[in-house]
């Protein structure tokens, strides 16, 4: 039996619609730009994180973009005066590197596959089927201010900071996969800090109902001032009584039932 304060979620636990539905758009837009990366950058993934099937889509999709785009130059050429016709040389010379990188994709997806295949399952118990993997222990090894980087810092910053450097290079070397690269980095950047976010204001928010239940009877029952209930008070007029107040507080509390194993 838990107790859970409806008046704190009825006044504070806001909920903003449209920026959570933004936050859903961008977890699942950013899903294959981070799998791009992530295969080179993690091992040992969680079965329902990562899948192979996603893996080869996400290639063939990749793959056909160079061809269908080179027919459409290709298209609008012969009926323009103004552009010349792209040739297979040119074609090459952008794109080899573009499939080299998708061929190596591939290969590592392959890999990723193998390896959550010889892990535990989640059916034991024994592996968190969304797990993102493992991060390289390179990373491990940096140091930030004379202090090792923490997991955080290396999600948000290091791991896209690396893609991105090397995608410059490329780009910078008249390569399209260097762009495509450096967009990949960016996006995998955003969404850990979303996702950071996210999980800093679900974590405040079980502080705060922490702080609003210790507080509730000592704010509404003997209307303790702020400055002594850590910040908390409760809004709106109170009954008089005190025993009235007392009863009230009770109704504050929403029960909730936790059903055990047996």
């Amino acid at each position: 039996m838990a107790t859970i304060n409806g008046y704190y979620r009825f006044m504070y636990q806001r909920r903003n619609a449209l920026r959570e539905a933004l936050l859903t758009f961008f977890y699942a837009f950013s899903s294959w730009p981070r799998l791009l990366l992530e295969v080179f950058l993690r091992r040992n993934m969680g079965e329902r994180y990562f899948t192979l099937s996603g893996s080869i889509m996400l290639a063939l999709i990749l793959g056909l973009y160079p061809i269908l785009k080179m027919t459409g130059l290709m298209f609008f050429a012969r009926y323009s005066y103004y552009q010349q016709e792209p040739s297979i040389t040119s074609f090459f010379g952008q794109y080899l590197s573009w499939y080299a990188f998708l061929a190596g994709f591939l290969i590592m997806a392959l890999q990723r596959n193998q390896e959550i295949k010889q892990l535990p399952g989640i059916f034991e118990l024994a592996r968190f089927s969304l797990s993102s993997g493992i991060i390289h222990p390179r990373f491990r090894t940096l140091q930030l201010n004379g202090q090792p980087v923490d997991t955080r810092t290396i999600e948000t910053l290091l791991e896209p900071g690396f893609c991105l450097g090397v995608g410059t290079v490329l780009w910078m070397a008249g390569q399209s996969v260097g762009l495509l690269i450096v967009l990949c980095s960016i996006v995998y950047s955003l969404s850990y800090l979303a996702a950071y976010e996210r999980a800093d204001h679900y974590i405040m928010d079980k502080m705060d109902e922490l702080i609003a239940n210790r507080e509730m009877g000592r704010s509404f029952i003997d209307c303790v001032d702020a400055e002594e209930t850590s910040g908390f008070r409760v809004l709106g007029r109170r009954p008089a009584d005190p025993e009235a107040r007392r009863e009230l507080v009770d109704m504050f509390f929403e029960k909730q039932e936790t059903a055990e194993a047996m």
